[in-house]
């Protein structure tokens, strides 16, 4: 017999994992066209073609789509759960295990390129202060020299912080949406006051880190956008669809446009409006949805937390050893082969790491519990 949740559950779109494959598909492609942005900015390198135009010129604002898809899912997925030390535990099995992995990966290869080189490849601060913050997930928090390691671990780092927040936030169903309001209102004035662009991090007012602001920000529009259609529990029909559509269009040209996503207030409306917009319609659209649900997006999502942590340890391997690579790394070829590299690799390791250990860890850590997290 199915409880409330469940049956509720069903009605906003959920399979029985408690996933809405449409957003793992968006999750998935958004993780990719982060690695590939990576490919370009690190290297300098990777086809001039019009197709990849959004994601050279935008793709580091998807970490904002990560943050509010985060939001939107956590919220729906652990609202009838009112266990503070449950939902953390989760959280750590489903986080940590492959953070200390890549932790380690990258740690053993920066001594041998520094070895090899002179220096660490891109991210200069590998001592063993920032080995700690890393392993405990707070090397973006304000404690840090810099980015260190596995740099594109920050928003991971930033978000677990939230996570805590959150969960406590969760106990209480009447403060939740007040909180989170106050909290993304509160994150927008003090990024507006503090900085030029969204994507700048640095120490605001010499204390409060920018990374903390920007997921206070994206994560409670993203809980705030589950709220709305928790209470409203709009259909699935062809009207979200043409709504994924026009904010799709919306999102690509201010990914392309340097100086549209330059600019603080488009930044914001992006946030705010167009990525919580596009999270309920692909949720809720009839043919996107359908599209989104498809066997080889739904992969990209089940990896893209692999795909996320696993593609800076692997541009580093590659940079080591560019001479030997018979395809240049400006080439097409280049790209491809690099973005197939990453994805293989990926479900590598999400099917016999990522996945694994975060049951394990679950078993360890909770044993009353199902060991079945996939957020």
């Amino acid at each position: 017999m199915q409880t409330e949740g469940q049956m509720a559950g069903e009605r906003l779109g959920f399979t029985k994992e408690g996933r809405i494959p449409g957003l793992d598909a968006l999750r998935g492609l958004a993780a990719i066209s982060v690695a590939v942005f990576h490919y370009h900015y690190y290297y300098n390198a990777g086809p001039d073609l019009l197709v990849l135009l959004p994601v050279y010129n935008g793709s580091h604002f998807l970490v904002e789509l990560f943050f509010v898809l985060s939001g939107f899912l956590l919220t729906q997925v652990y609202s009838n759960n009112h266990s503070y030390s449950g939902l953390v535990i989760r959280r750590v099995a489903r986080l940590f295990p492959l953070q200390w992995l890549t932790l380690l990966l990258v740690a053993i290869e920066q001594y041998f390129f520094a070895e090899a080189y002179g220096k660490p490849f891109v991210y200069k601060i590998n001592d063993s202060y920032h080995f700690l913050l890393n392993a405990l997930l707070i090397q973006q928090v304000g404690l840090q020299s810099g980015f260190s390691f596995n740099g594109p671990s920050w928003s991971i780092s930033v978000e677990w912080v939230v996570n805590l927040l959150f969960f406590g936030l969760m106990l209480s169903a009447r403060l939740l949406l007040p909180c989170s309001i106050l909290i993304a209102a509160g994150s927008v004035v003090l990024l507006a006051i503090s900085q030029p662009s969204l994507t700048d991090l640095h120490l605001s007012f010499g204390f409060l880190d920018t990374g903390l602001l920007r997921v206070g920000f994206g994560f409670f529009v993203g809980v705030i956008a589950a709220k709305i259609v928790m209470y409203f529990q709009p259909q699935v029909n062809g009207r979200w669809d043409l709504a994924a559509l026009v904010n799709a269009v919306f999102l690509i040209y201010f990914l392309s446009s340097t100086p549209v996503n330059s600019l603080m207030p488009a930044q914001f409306v992006i946030v705010a409006l167009v990525m919580p917009t596009l999270v309920i319609a692909c949720s809720r659209g009839k043919i996107v949805g359908r599209i989104l649900s498809i066997r080889p997006l739904t992969w990209l999502g089940d990896i893209s937390y692999s795909v996320y942590l696993i593609h800076f340890p692997l541009l580093i391997l590659i940079w080591g050893f560019r001479f030997k690579i018979p395809i240049a790394l400006n080439s097409g070829e280049g790209l491809v082969c690099y973005t197939a590299i990453v994805m293989m690799t990926a479900h590598l390791v999400f099917n016999y790491f990522e996945r694994p250990s975060q049951k394990l860890l679950l078993r360890y850590l909770s044993p009353r519990r199902a060991a079945s997290s996939k957020i």
